[in-house]
């Protein structure tokens, strides 16, 4: 595993080459699940720091908790 990897070639690498076999795609789901939740739960002006906005970090986790329903159902 390099450490010059994109953020893509990382959890790509995570989710193909494990220990754990194809058990670590249901726990990257299962976290990205967890974390945008309590994301999306949050008011978004409660999200903001001096590198992002509240309101688009707000909306990337309101975007993967939809995406996640229309894939999961």
């Amino acid at each position: 595993m390099s450490c010059h990897q994109t953020n893509v070639e990382f959890i790509t690498d995570l989710m193909e080459h494990s220990r754990h076999g194809a058990l670590i795609q249901a726990f990257v789901i299962h976290a990205i699940d967890q974390y945008a939740r309590r994301v999306a739960a949050a008011l978004p002006e409660d999200l903001d720091t001096s590198l992002v906005s509240g309101h688009a970090w707000h909306g990337c986790a309101v975007e993967v908790r939809e995406k996640l329903a229309q894939r999961l159902g």
